[in-house]
């Protein structure tokens, strides 16, 4: 077959819906779609703009963004109407509310599927997050909502394989309907890039090593554990970089006005672009301390991140991420969830022994990076 035949049969996709273009997931999937020159479309409803934490929003910003849900899907819908071919439809996060109107516009203009489970709805708000009584009304809905768009798609996209196992048995789906796109870093995050100077950001005193945390206060993440954590190492030589805010903003504000550290320096937001050049500045990373099973079967963004950025890190440990830590001990330590005595002890450890951890060797994240999940999902479909 000639080259520029095969090209034009090249199988590429179409990004629809109302998803959130802010998030690094979302950024770093339609990304590897365009490097690999997979992305035939994008029609796009921007209807999170304004919303950077769904969890903290007010009753007015989800008015407006339901608003702008309203008034612009029907264009969107039209646009994918009229779209010639039949390239897969992709619903990056959030996709689940879209799906339902994607499938019925497919049974007239037949397409496949795709969508991005990246944060189970259920899971998320009613047993991590805790926003709604488990075995209530709104609950039972949530999961009825979540069933229904999930079996509705060709393709389920996750972000680790412990995701995939955890929905394929939650809702009766089989296995082979999943497929894993980690989440990987963007490449803002790449340690030989100049940098923006932030060393206002960094807390000067004595020299001493610092550690940071970064992302917002949600109980996954386990803030209670890291401030616990401060407090143990009260007398250590360490200082702590908080950068966040969000649900769980209240534990913060308690833990400084105790006074329970004077280690501690929080700062409630960095402008993203100068996140690379704050984890450069810094000697030990952290991940996420959250006892919850959703805790255990996700890897975030921010581990990714600050390994691209050449930093070891300390996470809990877990389904999903055992065995990123197995293969790169000296990169990444795992401690068990909610455990702030064995937090204390890692980042001790790591930081009285900095010989022993090091920066990982170029190309090692290629496997754990969105091109590599992109590339199964078109293995999966069937366009080697």
């Amino acid at each position: 077959m000639a080259a520029p035949y095969r090209e034009a049969m090249k199988m590429r996709f179409i990004a629809w819906g109302a998803y959130d273009d802010s998030k690094p997931r979302v950024r770093l999937l339609l990304d590897a779609l365009r490097r690999s020159d997979r992305l035939e479309a994008e029609l796009h409803v921007p209807v999170w703009r304004d919303v950077a934490d769904k969890s903290v929003a007010g009753k007015r910003q989800l008015l407006r963004a339901a608003l702008r849900y309203i008034s612009g899907m029907p264009r969107a819908l039209w646009k994918l109407l009229r779209a010639e071919g039949d390239a897969p439809l992709l619903l990056p996060y959030p996709g689940t509310p879209d799906i339902f109107a994607a499938k019925g516009l497919a049974l007239f203009k037949p397409r496949k599927l795709v969508l991005d489970a990246f944060l189970p709805i259920h899971d998320t708000i009613v047993r991590d997050r805790r926003m709604v009584p488990e075995g209530g009304l709104k609950a039972r809905f949530l999961r009825v909502f979540e069933r229904a768009g999930l079996r509705c798609a060709d393709v389920i996209l996750v972000d680790t394989d412990a995701h995939g196992e955890f929905l394929a048995r939650e809702y009766a789906i089989p296995a082979d309907r999943f497929v894993t796109v980690p989440v990987g870093a963007e490449p803002l995050f790449d340690p030989r890039a100049e940098l923006p100077k932030v060393d206002h950001l960094i807390p000067q005193e004595d020299g001493s090593p610092v550690v940071l945390f970064y992302g917002q206060f949600i109980p996954l993440h386990g803030l209670s554990t890291i401030l616990e954590a401060v407090r143990l190492t009260q007398d250590d030589p360490i200082r702590w970089v908080i950068v966040g805010k969000g649900q769980e903003e209240p534990v913060m504000r308690h833990f400084l006005a105790d006074k329970a550290s004077s280690k501690l320096f929080w700062l409630p937001w960095v402008d993203y672009e100068r996140l690379p050049a704050l984890i450069a500045r810094v000697d030990l990373c952290l991940g996420i301390f959250g006892g919850s099973d959703k805790a255990s079967r996700v890897i975030p963004n921010k581990v990714f991140q600050c390994l691209a950025m050449g930093k070891p890190v300390v996470t809990r440990s877990g389904p999903a991420v055992d065995a990123l830590a197995a293969r790169y001990p000296q990169n990444l330590v795992t401690v068990p969830p909610e455990d702030p005595p064995a937090l204390a002890d890692a980042v001790r450890n790591a930081l009285a022994n900095p010989e022993a951890l090091s920066a990982l060797p170029m190309g090692a994240m290629e496997d754990f990076s969105p091109e590599a999940g992109v590339a199964r999902l078109v293995a999966k479909l069937g366009d080697a």
